[in-house]
């Protein structure tokens, strides 16, 4: 590490500096006391600290520059400032209403950080308690309870995000401040990401193309890692979980500790799962699944230089239903055996962001590299399908200031991907994948509005190579080098006409080429009776969305917010039967058309202060997707309403009690079969405890305890007459010191 920071000052000197001091008191807005412990976090600089006893804080910064402060306490609303930093103090005094809803964070838009109201994108968020105390299994499974968001799902254990209706390569996940990849062309190829190490997730909804280029063409993931300790201070964090379902288990360690100038965190977990039961203690033969992951970070800062330097390592493996529903099992209810069918899963990364504050513009160089290994075992006792996929990812941008308040970023991103077969068995064919940006983006933020807009140019080649007897020349998908260059753009406005009412409008674009199945399948889809055929042919796929949302606040006691949507598809590609047979297998090809998916999302959270131990909360998804012809597209999400409500009846104790109902799915595509409506029972008691430099938090929950019968409509067991979890009941505990 001593060694790269000549490298970096050949780049850009290094310039003088005075530390700055940030400070300033936190108290109740209604009584004026002091508040303790409230976090206070600047995210660009990963520093933070802590209000004192006396309601003070003192955050020593680095150099000046322009950055978003967050101030966040369990049971308080969260306040952002936006501050402009030099070399004498900056004193800041906050006053902090009461709430009982979740702790908001910054949002974060590619390396763009801003209070969640400055920002025209519709982003949701989901923090990793919130997560655990539902019982999530993993990050996606985390997510699906989000307005607007579900998963498509091949059991409990493998599952992917579904954003108003898209997904696979059409979300984009990024995580380590690179973008992320699991073979997702692949409907039961799950994400495969733990919760382990993380904070909270954030779902953009909707094409992200300027920020994050191709594949955000539905939205993005971005997984983001645990803040650093408070400065001058060592934390620890254990988390212990069971459910009943499953016989399942999991364990999470985390250490991280922070100082002025070098800050450390280390995590690692282990999750296992046995096959899980549906309704009536139906077991569901070889569902289970074991990960395992491992991850560490290392930040440092000299002078107006920071750095942060990213490992992680995480084995998974995920049984399937291939030949499992008609061969016996002799193994036990929760045996973990992976003999039969199954995923296996390794990935390793290794990530770099750094950032230089100048004077006037801020640069930031990040990259990294990604390996996935994935491997199945589809019977016989051994291997079939082995694929290696390699990625490495740049990208430079340059954050100018434009007078008091705008910013002009101008960036250039790379990748470079590598598919590899191993194995006897090939699906898609050996290819090399080379992508390039730019991008520009204007940025005006004012008090009560705040403006976005860019452009942003991009060229995608992929070159398949002969792999096999898949694509052998003469075939339909013989070997192939092409290109494909699209032009994307966005326009958005966040508008605070008052203090108590948020309107959103964007209007955004997103393309993307075809994925290596989409492009080059030659053979049967395992797990289904068909026989799938690609076309190297297939054009770009682009879509415009056009959004329009509000949320009003009166006076914290009652929240309304909603958006609605039009997403228009160019050129859309879908799988579709041909009516035709080979060796008994009907044949499915790639096809292409028109499409358009509109909806909206709608919530409300009250809280009347007569009530204050009470919060309700609900939420209502809508989406209709359909091709040019009219007809819908496959694997679109039903609709589906929740809601909530939560009794806390001291600090330390809560209670809440919830219904999910998803309607009938009666829309399906010329492929699938409707799916009827359901409701679900859930409910949870929890209990939190601080003393002095520890918190303990333990959850008791229940997902579906009326042990109802139901198959979700992007449900992959479906096909074969299964259902999905029956009663479910777990405990989660979670330590911090």
């Amino acid at each position: 590490m001593r060694r790269a920071v000549p490298y970096l000052a050949c780049l850009l000197p290094f310039l003088g500096h005075a530390q700055a001091v940030l400070q300033g008191s936190i108290s109740d807005a209604g009584s004026g006391r002091p508040l303790i412990g409230v976090a206070v976090f600047m995210p660009e600089l990963h520093i933070g600290t802590v209000t004192d006893t006396a309601g003070a804080y003192v955050l020593n910064v680095p150099h000046g520059g322009r950055y978003t402060v967050q101030f966040t306490m369990i049971g308080r609303e969260s306040v952002f400032q936006d501050i402009a930093v030099q070399d004498e103090p900056i004193q800041v005094d906050v006053q902090m209403r009461t709430s009982p809803m979740q702790l908001q964070e910054v949002t974060i838009i590619g390396d763009q950080v801003d209070a969640p109201k400055a920002t025209s994108r519709a982003v949701s968020v989901v923090s990793t308690n919130a997560m655990r105390d539902r019982g999530a299994l993993n990050v996606s499974d985390g997510v699906s309870r989000l307005p607007g968001v579900s998963q498509l799902t091949t059991g409990v254990g493998i599952s992917k995000p579904v954003i108003r209706g898209l997904y696979g390569n059409r979300v984009q996940v990024n995580m380590l401040g690179q973008r992320f990849d699991n073979q997702q062309w692949q409907d039961e190829h799950g994400l495969g990401l733990s919760d382990v190490g993380i904070d909270r997730v954030e779902v953009i909804k909707g094409p992200a193309a300027l920020q994050y280029g191709s594949e955000a063409i539905g939205g993005v993931l971005n997984v983001i890692e645990d803040r650093p300790a408070p400065v001058g201070t060592t934390e620890q964090d254990l988390h212990l979980g069971a459910m009943s379902n499953t016989g399942g288990g999991t364990i999470a360690y985390a250490i991280k500790g922070s100082k002025q100038r070098l800050w450390y965190r280390v995590a690692a977990g282990a999750d296992s799962h046995g096959d899980y039961a549906s309704s009536g203690n139906a077991r569901v033969l070889n569902s289970r699944s074991a990960m395992y992951t491992g991850k560490a970070s290392l930040g440092w800062r000299k002078g107006r230089w920071s750095s942060t330097e990213h490992l992680l390592f995480s084995f998974g493996q995920f049984g399937f239903v291939f030949d499992t529903a008609s061969r016996a099992v002799d193994d036990g209810r929760y045996a973990r055996s992976f003999e039969g069918p199954h995923h296996q899963v390794t990935i390793g990364m290794f990530g770099t962001e750094n950032t230089y504050h100048g004077e006037r513009l801020k640069w930031t160089i990040n990259g990294g590299w990604t390996t996935n290994k994935r491997q199945e075992q589809e019977g016989g006792n051994k291997i079939s399908l082995d694929m290696l996929l390699n990625t490495a990812s740049l990208r430079l941008q340059a954050v100018a200031n434009v007078g008091a308040h705008a910013t002009w970023t101008n960036g250039i991103a790379l990748m470079y991907r590598t598919n590899t077969n191993l194995g006897s068995r090939t699906i898609v064919p050996d290819a090399r994948t080379l992508e390039g940006g730019l991008f520009s983006l204007y940025r005006l933020k004012r008090d009560h509005v705040a403006f976005e807009g860019g452009v942003r140019l991009d060229d995608r080649a992929i070159r398949t190579l002969a792999t096999s007897d898949l694509n052998p020349v003469g075939s339909p998908v013989e070997p192939f080098d092409r290109s494909w260059t699209g032009l994307n753009g966005s326009l958005g406005v966040a508008w605070d006409p008052c203090e108590s009412f948020n309107l959103k409008v964007n209007v955004s674009s997103g393309y993307r080429s075809g994925n290596l199945a989409e492009l080059s399948s030659n053979g049967l889809h395992e797990g289904t009776a068909r026989f799938e055929i690609g076309d190297p042919d297939l054009g770009l796929e682009q879509n415009v969305c056009a959004e329009l949302g509000g949320a009003w606040d009166l006076d914290g006691q009652l929240e309304l917010s909603a958006s609605v949507y039009r997403n228009q598809f160019f050129d859309y590609i879908y799988l579709a039967p041909t009516g035709e047979e080979y060796l008994g297998l009907m044949i499915y090809r790639f096809l292409r058309s028109d499409a358009v998916l509109q909806g909206g999302e709608c919530a409300l959270d009250l809280h009347p202060k007569a009530l204050r131990r009470f919060v309700l909360h609900a939420d209502y998804s809508l989406l209709r997707a359909e091709k040019a012809s009219g007809d819908p597209l496959p694997f679109i999400p039903a609709d589906r309403v929740q809601g909530e409500l939560t009794f806390t009846p001291s600090d330390r104790w809560w209670a809440s009690f919830g219904v999910r109902h998803v309607l009938q799915q009666d829309r399906p595509a010329e492929f699938e079969t409707a799916t009827p409506a359901y409701t679900l029972l859930d409910a949870r008691l929890g209990w939190r405890s601080n003393w002095p430099g520890s918190t303990l938090r333990i959850t008791l929950y229940g997902t579906n305890l009326a042990d109802v019968r139901y198959v979700d409509h992007l449900s992959r067991f479906k096909t074969f007459g299964l259902y999905d979890m029956g009663r479910n009941v777990g405990l989660s505990l979670q330590l911090t010191l």
